[in-house]
């Protein structure tokens, strides 16, 4: 039987997308949207949380940075980046994406059609009197949560990005898009990788400083 890579990667991407949408969102106070009940307002921040999804790697380095701050728990994020490398994630989970004028960037339009033709989601923008669009917003509506609170739990083949899109949002959830596109330019794998090429990974970078840090190898 053939297997048809594209729809299964169509698939993956309307669920880490609404994932994000849904997990990230606000409490949605949006009199003109009573049937909504979250709202994340920034593009920038779906495609940085993306990036970190999409890329397990850059989020183990990410958290051996919070490390330094002394603001987490040692072990608990060295079990965490255990973890990602014992599993594979780096190779297993690992999603390319490409670097444009602002970072990691997928177009992400046709998703969000997708989902809002399903009822998951309702979409508005905002402009300055350049026409240039400023702001962009997505709301989950009421329907989406439900169906969510009905059904996760009967979809274990989903676990792995829910417990994912949790672990992200306990240690980067309070970050702005521009406050992750700032952490990720850091990483000279990154910033250096040129327009329109996909973003290296930094496996062996995450290995050394995970030795240094705690004695042990990944």
């Amino acid at each position: 039987m053939d297997i048809d890579y594209g729809k299964i990667r169509l698939y993956k991407d309307r669920i880490r997308i609404f994932f994000i949408i849904y997990f990230f969102g606000e409490e949605c106070q949006d009199s003109s949207r009573p049937n909504c009940c979250k709202v994340l307002h920034s593009e920038v921040k779906i495609q940085k949380i993306d990036f970190l999804l999409r890329n397990p790697d850059y989020l183990a380095y990410e958290l051996l940075e919070l490390v330094k701050t002394g603001t987490v728990s040692k072990t608990e994020i060295r079990d965490v980046i255990k973890k990602i490398f014992v599993d594979n994630e780096p190779e297993v989970r690992r999603l390319e994406m490409e670097k444009f004028f602002f970072g990691a960037y997928e177009d992400i339009d046709h998703v969000i059609a997708f989902l809002i033709s399903c009822g998951f989601i309702e979409y508005s923008s905002e402009r300055d009197t350049s026409l240039r669009v400023i702001k962009k917003s997505y709301y989950v509506t009421d329907e989406a949560d439900e169906k969510m609170a009905e059904n996760l739990k009967s979809l274990g083949l989903l676990n792995w990005y829910v417990n994912r899109c949790g672990l992200i949002k306990k240690y980067f959830g309070d970050y702005s898009g521009s406050n992750l596109k700032a952490l990720q330019y850091q990483i000279d794998e990154y910033r250096n990788t040129s327009y329109k090429e996909y973003i290296t990974d930094i496996q062996e970078l995450v290995k050394k400083q995970f030795f240094k840090e705690f004695g042990e190898s990944l």
